[in-house]
């Protein structure tokens, strides 16, 4: 059984596909976090031109 135990944390297999996959998660967070910020920039850029341009309006 200690050998079993000793080989299972020796064994290396399977690491590459394991830090593949953590990279994954971490520039798909980065990525959702960049866009939620672009979202609400051009949210606030939408509403100001929209008032601008109802204010043209009512010239």
């Amino acid at each position: 059984m200690k050998n079993w135990i000793l080989n299972f944390i020796a064994d290396e297999r399977g690491t590459a596909a394991v830090e593949y996959g953590i990279t994954a998660v971490v520039m798909a967070g980065g990525a959702a976090s960049g866009l939620s910020s672009l979202k609400d920039e051009l949210q606030g850029k939408q509403s100001d031109m929209i008032s601008i341009l109802g204010d043209q309006g009512t010239d």
